[in-house]
């Protein structure tokens, strides 16, 4: 393993200029903004979710529906918990990397990164999901639709 207090190493160390510095603020106001409207965004679906659970449940009562439509309001819930961990990984790295970068603290700059390696991950885990459960859907509507228009 390379000593990193040799020259070599030194040399090798990546420097933030002025330029990329101003990138980077920049990138933290605007991640902040993104978070803030996301954290909004989570509070309209937590309260449409509550809308839909107890709205639904007495449009249930009024009516014969074969099912409980405010199972809508839990999906909604649902989707807010969701939505919360990559908002909350942008708005810590808007912060860090602001902290950092203010107080040339490496190891904030160091969590910021972090941070926002983990909404990526999160988000790229989210949309492998997706993409299977859509699959998984086009693999069973396919063939219960062809089997139904076959089907006298």
């Amino acid at each position: 393993m390379e000593n990193l207090t040799s020259p070599q190493a030194s040399e090798n160390m990546l420097v933030i200029d002025e330029a990329n510095r101003a990138f980077l603020i920049e990138s933290s106001k605007w991640a902040k903004f993104l978070a803030i409207v996301g954290y909004i965004g989570m509070g309209l679906l937590v309260l449409l979710g509550l809308a839909l659970l107890f709205g639904m449940t007495i449009v249930k009562e009024l009516t014969d529906l074969p099912f409980n439509p405010g199972i809508f309001g839990i999906i909604y819930f649902i989707i807010a918990v969701v939505y919360y961990f990559p908002i909350t990984y942008l708005y810590n790295f808007s912060q860090k990397i602001r902290d950092g970068l203010v107080a040339g603290n490496q190891q904030t700059m160091t969590a910021g990164f972090g941070n926002l390696k983990s909404m990526f991950k999160f988000i790229g885990i989210l949309m492998i999901v997706a993409l299977s459960l859509y699959a998984l859907v086009l693999l069973i509507a396919v063939p219960v639709a062809i089997i139904a228009a076959v089907a006298p």
